[in-house]
């Protein structure tokens, strides 16, 4: 004799299944999004730079005046305040902002002695000019009072060799006996910066 079909199961005596969360705030802020874009900083312009034709070959809208690197000449300490490679001096002492007109004079000065002139072995600036588009810095001139260096960012012109550069340098000294006495009238007297350290006065 076959056995009776056992019964269905009752539905009130098997737990119903939990419903799932709804979601909340803090889940839902916790579920990972796109990566934010860095903010712009000084180094890295969010607009393209305008070229140039007169150094720095990016067009420029204003200017700060520097002191810097009251610091004992050594290896390793740049020799500019700013530069590509190295970014800021980590010795800056003063800053200011400088006229269009007194930025202005400082890139003539820069043309008018064809960028870097080093007259000595020992170049250690401690005065600068840094022209900036924005809040980019897009060159800077260097000028060491003590030695009589001018170094600039970026370079004017390619080097050159043999009678060219003979040539050339021969235009840059007679153009510097008139500049570099305006580059100490302009930082002493224009801007009351000292020509030295005040260690070494």
């Amino acid at each position: 004799m076959a056995e009776p079909a056992p019964a269905p199961p009752d539905p009130a005596a098997s737990p119903a299944p939990e419903p799932e969360p709804e979601p909340t705030i803090a889940t839902a802020s916790a579920q990972p999004g796109p990566a934010a874009e860095p903010p712009p900083t000084a180094d890295k312009p969010s607009t393209p730079l305008t070229p140039s034709k007169t150094w720095p070959f990016v067009a420029w809208d204003r200017a700060e005046a520097f002191t810097f690197n009251h610091v004992a000449y050594g290896p390793g300490i740049p020799l500019r305040v700013y530069d590509a490679t190295s970014g800021w001096s980590p010795d800056i002492v003063e800053r200011t902002t400088i006229s269009a007109a007194q930025a202005g004079s400082a890139v003539e000065r820069v043309v008018a002695t064809r960028g870097t002139l080093e007259v000595s072995k020992c170049a250690f600036p401690r005065h600068a000019v840094v022209l900036y588009a924005g809040d980019t810095p897009v060159g800077s001139v260097n000028v060491c009072f003590e030695c009589g260096d001018i170094l600039v960012w970026p370079e004017f012109e390619p080097p050159a060799s043999g009678p060219t550069a003979e040539r050339r340098l021969r235009q840059q000294m007679k153009a510097y006996k008139r500049v570099f006495p305006e580059w100490e009238r302009f930082f002493r007297d224009d801007l009351g910066f000292p020509l030295t350290p005040p260690a070494q006065h």
